[in-house]
């Protein structure tokens, strides 16, 4: 699970497999970390007799396993199947498991589309890109009931990740779909900045015509990206290679250094892609 956790029941011999995230689990206690750390993940799913029989079974927990399996029965809502376990577990603090259920709750009264619209902007949060990239996609390419708003926002998001990953043309257009249908300021301004990080000024003028903005609210734009482009680690940067050039004589040694600096950065954007 990435750290260290302390069991205090034996320990499955057969794990219980999370395919969400292709994790194996073989504790309570890991079953209580993987819940609290991946809360916008859960769904009615994670209600299952699968679950059930694994505690039974291979946790030796049989009256938990037997409640929880009457929980089901009962269609309890998942917020309360989800306290019984943690409480069970004992391995989250108090106010950790009342912060946990709340959100369950709370996202129990969402919508479908809402749900999977949260569960990829969790994703997203935590750089996990590509896998929010595809959940805003699924969810676009759904059949589900989604308002223009919402959908708007859906468009807004997939804009972001494309443009975290450095895709400005494909952010481009999901801004622009966003606008279209959410009608956000944010989305405008972010399709323009999109815009000129493709160097598309022409583009960028055009809209700004067409949609009657006024010349003020385009220069800030522009000047927030001339910021941006200006800023203090960009200019250390350069100063960083102006520093090389003459700390080294020899051109090899220069852009063995500089092929260094960019191995660094493949390394970083690999890792915010990774699924």
């Amino acid at each position: 699970m990435g750290e260290l956790i302390l069991c205090s029941r034996p320990i499955a011999a057969a794990p219980f497999y999370i395919e969400e995230l292709s994790v194996n689990l073989y504790s309570l206690e890991e079953l209580s970390y993987y819940i609290f750390h991946n809360v916008y993940l859960l769904n009615s799913d994670f209600m299952s007799v699968e679950l059930c029989q694994w505690i039974g079974q291979e946790l030796d927990m049989r009256d938990l396993s037997d409640e929880l399996r009457e929980m089901i029965r009962d269609n309890v809502p998942l917020h309360i199947f989800v306290a019984r376990l943690l409480n069970a577990s004992g391995y989250l603090a108090a106010g950790e498991i009342r912060d946990t259920v709340d959100i369950i709750a709370a996202f129990e009264n969402k919508s479908d589309a809402e749900r999977k619209k949260i569960r990829a902007d969790r994703l997203l949060e935590r750089k996990r890109i590509l896998e929010a990239v595809f959940e805003y996609e699924h969810l676009l390419t759904s059949e589900d009931n989604i308002g223009e708003r919402l959908l708007g926002d859906i468009w807004h998001n997939l804009g972001t990740a494309y443009a975290r990953l450095f895709f400005f043309e494909e952010s481009a257009e999901c801004f622009e779909k966003a606008y279209k249908k959410n009608r956000r300021r944010q989305s405008l301004r972010s399709f323009l900045f999109a815009k000129l990080c493709l160097n598309d000024r022409q583009g960028f003028d055009d809209t700004v015509a067409r949609l009657m903005l006024s010349s003020q609210d385009a220069q800030g734009i522009v000047s927030e990206v001339e910021h941006v482009f200006e800023s203090t680690e960009i200019k250390r940067f350069s100063d960083e290679l102006d520093h090389m050039r003459s700390q080294y004589s020899e051109q090899s040694a220069y852009m063995k250094h500089l092929e260094n600096i960019l191995v660094h950065w493949e390394d970083d954007y690999l890792n915010i892609q990774k699924l």
